[in-house]
């Protein structure tokens, strides 16, 4: 996480291992130790991820070949939804089992899986967004790998 750092114009963020982020006027630059400088622009369109917390999703995870993304609700009675490959197929289940790696439970069309969520640092292959949480969607007889977040820490 970036911390506030002083800075005479503008909003400047560091970390103390090199990672920064400046911002002044419309202009944004992100510096990665060991990946060196990015510019960067406003965005036209909203963050799933944000998009995502906005609709009270707790944990959000995504992952390629084939590519995929589950979201779950947070509440008494969690809710879980997926788009499967490519979007070629989507799930809903409600009512999970929360355990202590993730949940599990039965889709709507009575197909048991289980996502098993593990706090560790995970790298998207595709984008090279680095992400706090490693994740596997088992579903009939599939497995979906990937990284995700939680959306309320």
């Amino acid at each position: 996480m970036l911390a506030h750092a002083e800075s005479l114009v503008g909003s400047r963020y560091t970390d103390g291992h090199g990672n920064e982020f400046t911002r002044t006027g419309s202009g944004a630059k992100l510096i990665i130790t060991g990946e060196g400088s990015h510019d960067c622009t406003p965005g036209t369109q909203a963050s799933p991820w944000n998009e995502a917390k906005a609709r009270n999703v707790v944990f959000r995870a995504v992952g390629s070949e084939p590519g995929w993304w589950v979201e779950v609700t947070r509440g008494r009675a969690p809710t879980l939804r997926a788009m499967l490959d490519y979007g070629d197929r989507t799930i809903e289940a409600a009512g999970l089992n929360t355990t202590t790696e993730g949940f599990t439970g039965e889709t709507r069309e009575h197909v048991a899986f289980s996502l098993l969520i593990q706090r560790t640092a995970c790298r998207d292959g595709m984008s090279g967004e680095a992400f706090e949480a490693t994740a596997r969607l088992a579903i009939g007889g599939q497995n979906y790998r990937g990284c995700g977040a939680f959306l309320d820490d």
